[in-house]
């Protein structure tokens, strides 16, 4: 494909997600939210949702992360299109700030105060839960962000917040919506919850989780975080703790409800992904009989078997591609789930990170995160049972059992980049990281990419911005 029509592709992307928002209004990041006041506090919700789950899986945040992180394979010129994967393209920068900023963040701060001027408790303590995840998934692409000057009414030029100051203000966010929600109360948002319902318990579950996360990616820089680690492991009840609780934004079977990538591959593919390729850096390790495998990946007719491709390899009619399962039009978009917070558990153990080392506990919940994982995907019971006790290595008696943890929380992300690329970047010190990555070809020499940076149109306007000004090898505060 030429780099022209991945343009057309990128603008297609944004339309779509104008085109499905529930609230029309655009807004600057500190547009003054009493312009907005009359706006239900529900509809902003649900337009900031709608906005981001479109943002994260369409071609300006699911695309260029799914092929630098290398989950994906571009197929070279027989797929997707060579190219330098390391040049994002600035139209993708600049349209990735705005949707977290201004499409998203600042309704959900608009939302915010719709429901602490109607006294919803439960609503505000809902639109935080999604702020914190917004905002923690905007500083693991950017680093450090504007998050406590942002969206405030008179600050035209919000500064940059270091990253660690950030998350530290997400865990507060996060405790103070956990302590508001109340089951009991019937104020909450119900109807334009796509996720729950309006099931307060589980919103509770999600907010536990999300600080769970954040306190893993934080740990290795400030091993502090262990103790609140051993505590929340000590009680996995509070967490998700059930494939039922899983925090997805569900999309239907229809096409004006379907999945971002489904609806990109109906308009320039006839619904048919010719584009992108089962990765070595995840199919290899899969291989080979995790029963994941024929759901994950397309093997095509006359081909010897599931025949992977490096990142910008020339893929062939004998390449396997990412399933059409999986861009089927009513595949949802996971944005926390069972079988993550499982494995992230067994890491716990496996590293003794605020409790003691425990092989046992460590294994089991190793073995109930690749059951989860595998039985989500609709892989055979039958076959995720022998699976798991044939092939599933005993964490006490191989030399690198965190390793082993990592590579299955690399092979249940592959579909998640963001997730993906944030568990790769936390794995190991540089060089050392689960998997190991090699530069792709085409790309830029030097480093291996740790980062977006920062859009033209925030580089340009906004004399608070870091300097010496990141680039795209510059790590970030949490990676090692």
């Amino acid at each position: 494909m030429k780099k022209f029509n991945k343009y057309l592709i990128i603008t297609f992307l944004i339309f779509t997600v104008s085109a499905l928002s529930s609230c029309k209004k655009y807004l600057d990041i500190n547009t003054d939210p009493t312009t907005a006041t009359s706006v239900d506090g529900k509809l902003l919700f649900g337009y900031a949702v709608t906005y981001w789950d479109q943002s994260r899986s369409g071609g300006d945040i699911y695309i260029p992360i799914a092929l630098m992180s290398q989950t994906i394979a571009s197929g070279g010129n027989f797929g997707w299109g060579k190219d330098n994967i390391y040049v994002l393209s600035p139209t993708s920068l600049n349209n990735a700030w705005t949707f977290y900023y201004q499409r998203i963040g600042n309704n959900l701060n608009l939302a915010i105060k719709a429901y602490e001027a109607a006294g919803n408790k439960n609503g505000v303590a809902q639109c935080q839960i999604v702020l914190a995840q917004v905002v923690y998934e905007a500083s693991l692409m950017f680093g450090d962000i504007p998050y406590t000057e942002a969206w405030k009414t008179g600050i035209a030029y919000p500064k940059f917040d270091a990253q660690k100051d950030v998350f530290e203000s997400l865990l507060k966010l996060l405790n103070g919506a956990i302590a508001s929600l109340d089951p009991a109360n019937p104020l909450k948002i119900s109807d334009y919850d796509i996720y729950y319902a309006g099931d307060i318990s589980k919103w509770i579950k999600t907010a536990n989780s999300i600080k769970f996360k954040i306190l893993m990616t934080m740990v290795d820089k400030d091993p502090t975080k262990a103790a609140e680690i051993g505590t929340m492991v000590a009680n996995p009840s509070s967490m998700i703790n059930d494939a039922t609780d899983n925090w997805l934004f569900k999309y239907g079977a229809t096409t004006t409800n379907a999945n971002p990538k489904q609806r990109l591959l109906a308009t320039y593919t006839n619904g048919e992904n010719q584009w992108f390729f089962a990765n070595k850096n995840v199919l290899d390790y899969m291989k080979p009989t995790d029963p994941r495998i024929p759901i994950y990946f397309d093997k095509p007719a006359g081909a010897a078997g599931y025949i992977s491709s490096q990142t910008e390899e020339e893929a062939d009619a004998n390449s396997a591609k990412i399933s059409a399962y999986l861009y089927r039009q009513d595949a949802p978009d996971l944005l926390c789930t069972y079988q993550e917070l499982s494995l992230l558990e067994a890491e716990v153990y496996a590293r003794g990170l605020g409790v003691t080392k425990d092989f046992t506990k460590a294994q089991a919940l190793y073995n109930q995160g690749l059951q989860a994982a595998m039985l989500f995907y609709g892989a055979d019971a039958g076959a995720t049972s022998t699976y798991i006790s044939t092939q599933v290595p005993d964490l006490s008696t191989i030399a690198d059992p965190v390793k082993e943890i990592h590579l299955q929380q690399w092979v249940d992300l592959m579909d998640r980049p963001i997730e993906a690329f944030t568990q790769w970047r936390r794995s190991g010190p540089d060089g050392s990281e689960v998997p190991q990555l090699a530069l792709p070809v085409g790309a830029t020499a030097g480093p291996l990419i740790r980062r977006y940076i920062y859009s033209v149109d925030e580089s340009n306007a906004n004399p608070n911005l870091p300097k010496p000004t990141p680039v795209y090898s510059d790590k970030q505060w949490f990676d090692l």
